[in-house]
């Protein structure tokens, strides 16, 4: 097969075919998960309900709109989407996700500490409200899931999909539109994060995804991303199982929490160091190769 399947489309094109890929995509999961949801009955409160309503929307909203939308407009859509490269030094992102951990347990806990004017009060009622709907359907869905599913679902189909629908396709058209790596990537963050409609959530994933985005931008690879997306998440997935199995007693909430402000101090200190190095290697790289 030839690509691209559409020749020469404008940027404007491009960005038309982009939006209309991804509002079908979320439009149509949705209401094939209703569907399948209707002809099974059970309602939205059934585990196996939940969990199709959840890979439908993984897979058909957002995972195949990005890989539809490369092969129609771009000429090496693999190349694109950086799935044909993977940097050893790339994997000290795995690191990077556990040493960011302290500083973002702190700033998680401020993050859910947050009290608005009392003229706002109605908008944080609505805020908290959607927090604890998000908290508790995720909750829902770990508890109803065996391992297996758990590891599916919100380790590999989350990291994968929202990896190649943000990092790969919206960080990069983001980087060209503004001129600026930075900003491209600060945006993008912004726009990962206000996806998940959690605003008591907000900023630690708005720094995961600062981290996701330096990592794509640096390695040029999608799955070193995945792969720090998908330790992130099945972290959580681990752990939560574990205390299933009373393996642990331990509150995943206020895993990396410390009152230790120098140990916060070095895991801001760490991370970065981590990055630095990564540039450093893609530096040595790129003089290699010319």
């Amino acid at each position: 097969m030839n690509f691209p399947l559409i020749k020469n489309a404008s940027r404007g094109s491009k960005l038309l075919i982009f939006m209309l890929l991804l509002i079908f995509g979320l439009v149509f999961s949705s209401i094939l998960g209703l569907l399948i949801i209707k002809m099974r009955g059970g309602g939205m409160t059934d585990i196996t309900n939940l969990q199709i309503n959840q890979i439908c929307s993984q897979i058909i909203g957002l995972l195949l709109p990005p890989l539809a939308y490369v092969m129609l407009v771009k000429e090496k859509p693999f190349n694109y989407l950086g799935l044909n490269n993977l940097p050893k030094w790339a994997l000290l992102g795995i690191v990077a996700m556990f040493t960011v951990l302290p500083f973002n347990a702190w700033i998680a806990e401020w993050n859910n500490s947050i009290v608005f004017p009392e003229s706002m009060a109605a908008l944080e009622s609505k805020l908290k409200n959607l927090h604890e709907l998000y908290e508790s359907t995720s909750e829902m869905l770990m508890k109803g899931s065996n391992l297996v599913v758990g590891i599916l679902i919100f380790g590999f189909l989350a990291a994968a999909s929202e990896e190649l629908l943000f990092r790969a396709v919206i960080q990069k058209a983001l980087v060209k539109i503004f001129k600026n790596v930075h900003v491209g990537i600060f945006v993008t963050a912004i726009v990962f994060s206000a996806f998940h409609g959690d605003f008591y959530g907000f900023f630690p994933r708005f720094i995961l995804g600062l981290m996701l985005g330096y990592m794509f931008w640096l390695s040029g690879s999608i799955w070193a991303t995945i792969i720090m997306h998908f330790t992130n998440n099945v972290t959580v997935v681990m752990l939560f199982f574990m205390n299933k199995k009373e393996i642990i007693n331990v509150d995943i909430d206020k895993v990396g929490n410390t009152d230790n402000t120098l140990l916060i101090i070095l895991s801001i200190i760490a991370t970065i160091a981590i990055f630095l190095v990564c540039n450093r290697f893609k530096n040595k790289t790129n003089q290699l190769t010319n």
